[in-house]
């Protein structure tokens, strides 16, 4: 085994080590936070609890309210609760009352932050206008297809500056084509829920199914990325049918709580390592890879939902042990395949083993993929959050099985002939 396989095996295993450092205790450089640890991931309405909020819907012009509209504004909420990264809710509407209860996850037990913080914005009615200089309505949220946040620069000075990107439909770009021809020379305010929020001055005819909303100047640039996320969220999940008002907000205990918790990572944990130490015993040096990209796959899936701030719940809990039985699943057949071509003495066995290993790893993870992707699809609440953490590990354990266990298994190579012993095979059969 020559000195830079070995090198390029203790860079493997260092990085790992420091992922899997990161995961768990974050990174901090001063007081900015790099990398969220394990402790700061978001859990989820079962685990810490959280927020319950009711909203009452408000009827205007003597206008009734249906169900149909109740069940609008449902789906509008759960949206922007999406949005948020959050899965794990409880949306309920009420016809007789005309109400609509929310439970959302938060760590109500932390004094550094306001729970209720999370449910801002629910309640926003989200319409949007474009109008001229005598308030007469010249685009409406009806002709918006997507908004989105971006921070791509929009000036010639090349800095990033938080905006939101409107993309209209086919009549949305002939209203923004007339809009901007009419008010050429002058400014065409734009309205959120009645409040101005920019009024960008027009040069000429704008023909264009895209248009962007700046933020205000004098903010800093953690204000504009917030306020920026919030229009884009709002508008891309759609108007409420009608205003809400909130009568009761409480906070609200853990289901099961931090207990559950505990004993379930513990477990998880216990798993882990267990898996670990059999892979080793059976299958030797295939077994330490193993062991290595099992740590690196679960540092990573901790560190995208850190990232992306996913919700951890017990089923997601759950879900990720799933994904690691995937993970340790694709070794095996990969370990089993290099076995038996190295019992046939085969040229190239390691090249063949990943040849002929990879069609099952794919077929069995493409279809846990499209269930995860289906659950988070039609699922709500914690089977959406199921789906989306099954999904993810999917992805990240065929990475770490195909890319990182080959990577490492490929600098053992050299002493598949000489050491046969170390992948798992009694020598005399290799006579």
């Amino acid at each position: 085994m020559k000195s830079k396989n070995i090198i390029n095996v203790i860079i493997v295993v260092v990085i790992v080590g420091l992922l899997a450092y990161f995961s768990v205790c974050g990174l901090k450089i001063g007081d900015k936070t790099i990398i969220k640890g394990i402790k700061e991931l978001k859990t989820g309405l079962d685990i810490s609890g959280g927020v319950s909020i009711v909203y009452q819907a408000k009827v205007e012009d003597g206008k009734d309210i249906t169900e149909e509209d109740l069940k609008k504004s449902e789906a509008v909420i759960r949206n922007r609760l999406e949005a948020k990264n959050i899965f794990d809710y409880i949306v309920r509407s009420d016809i007789s009352t005309k109400q609509i209860s929310v439970e959302i996850p938060a760590k109500i037990t932390d004094s550094s932050q306001d729970p209720l913080e999370v449910v801002e914005g629910l309640d926003k009615t989200a319409k949007i206008e474009f109008r001229d200089q005598d308030s007469n309505v010249l685009l409406s949220g009806d002709d918006i297809e997507s908004a989105t946040y971006s921070s791509d620069p929009t000036d010639n000075t090349g800095m990033p500056s938080p905006h939101v990107v409107l993309t209209f439909s086919e009549e949305g770009k002939k209203k923004f084509a007339d809009a901007t021809e009419k008010l050429a020379g002058s400014t065409l305010p734009i309205y959120l829920d009645e409040e101005k929020i920019t009024e960008p001055y027009v040069t000429e005819k704008i023909e264009s199914n895209t248009a962007i909303i700046t933020m205000n100047s004098s903010d800093s640039y953690e204000q504009r990325e917030q306020e920026a996320r919030n229009i884009a969220m709002l508008i891309d999940s759609g108007a409420l049918p009608f205003s809400l008002e909130v009568v009761h907000k409480e906070y609200i205990g853990p289901y099961i709580g931090q207990k559950a918790l505990e004993v379930s990572m513990m477990a998880g944990l216990v798993a882990l390592i267990v898996i670990a130490v059999m892979m080793i015993v059976i299958y030797r040096l295939p077994g330490f890879v193993s062991a290595v990209t099992l740590v690196g796959y679960t540092a990573l899936v901790l560190l995208v939902m850190s990232t992306t701030g996913i919700s951890l719940t017990l089923p997601g809990i759950a879900s990720l042990i799933l994904s690691i039985g995937m993970a340790v699943d694709a070794n095996v057949i990969i370990f089993e395949r290099y076995k038996e071509e190295l019992r046939a003495k085969s040229r190239n066995a390691f090249e063949k083993c990943f040849k002929h290993a990879m069609s099952a790893i794919v077929d069995g993870n493409i279809t846990t993929f499209i269930v995860g992707i289906l659950l988070y699809i039609f699922g709500i609440g914690t089977v959406k959050g199921f789906g989306i953490v099954l999904a993810l590990g999917v992805i990240l354990s065929l990475f770490t099985a195909v890319i990182v266990t080959k990577f490492l298994l490929k600098q053992f190579v050299p002493l598949e002939n000489k050491h046969p012993f170390l992948f798992g095979i009694k020598k005399e059969v290799t006579k």
